[in-house]
């Protein structure tokens, strides 16, 4: 895999503001697969990378955050919208 690429600190931002909220996201990543689950709370490792953990179907699992091409949140409620991390 790819050096880990830091994201900007308004999107790690936002991805921390739905972790609060525990929103329920549909993450696409950047090899085109699709995954939902509840947004637990961001990851940083001794090798500084970070992940974004989600309560998934199949369990809990991190998904590195430069591999992630955009979030969408599905309560409607919420205003979260949908971004784009990665072009």
């Amino acid at each position: 895999m790819e050096p880990y690429r830091p994201i900007s600190c308004d999107l790690h931002d936002h991805l921390e503001i739905a972790c609060l909220r525990r929103l329920r996201l549909r993450v696409e990543l950047a090899d085109g697969t699709q995954v939902e689950g509840r947004a637990l709370t961001t990851v940083s490792t001794a090798a500084k990378e970070e992940f974004l953990r989600l309560d998934c179907t199949d369990g809990v699992r991190d998904f590195r955050l430069d591999q992630l091409h955009t979030v969408s949140a599905l309560d409607d409620e919420s205003g979260f919208g949908r971004f784009v991390l990665s072009e």
